[in-house]
């Protein structure tokens, strides 16, 4: 085969790797698009000799990263984009800051305690873990303990020993 030919052919091999590497993620088909494309400058040089060669495969090289940065921008609001990103928010109110929060609060575990998870207290939600065993939804919980983020609560009306 010619060098022109093979030249196309790393040229195309390495793009169709590039667009698969968005879809099967890993590096694998990524790193594989960039040896082709290193190999496409190659023969580059090989084809339009050292000078239109090397201007060829700088020009090949500078459009991949411009193409790339374009795609950078553009990805995330394309509809394809979309899909593979999160489309919801986490409301900022609906979670308490656990430094708001003091022994002998009340609320209601939302989840089974086993013993984390997650229960509403002065109608916020948190994430809590139990005293001790099993605590099941909607039982009434108290705080017992707060360090940091993490909240301590047990079952109402039982006793810590």
């Amino acid at each position: 085969m010619s060098p022109t030919l093979l030249f196309a052919l790393f040229t195309a091999m390495a793009f169709v790797l590039f667009v698969l590497e968005v879809f099967v993620p890993g590096g694998i088909l990524g790193i594989s698009g960039g040896v082709c494309l290193l190999t496409a400058c190659g023969f580059a040089i090989a084809a339009f000799g050292p000078t239109y060669g090397s201007f060829t495969a700088l020009l090949l090289i500078l459009g991949t990263l411009c193409g790339f940065m374009f795609w950078l921008m553009k990805m995330p609001d394309s509809r394809i984009g979309k899909r593979f990103a999160l489309q919801t928010a986490i409301k900022k109110n609906d979670t308490i800051d656990p430094n708001a929060l003091k022994t002998g609060d009340r609320g209601r575990a939302e989840t089974d305690l086993r013993p984390g998870g997650f229960a509403r207290i002065n109608g916020k939600k948190t994430d809590v873990v139990a005293v001790s065993g099993y605590i099941e939804k909607n039982n009434e919980i108290e705080v017992v303990e707060v360090h940091g983020s993490r909240v301590v609560v047990r079952p109402l009306g039982k006793e810590l020993i």
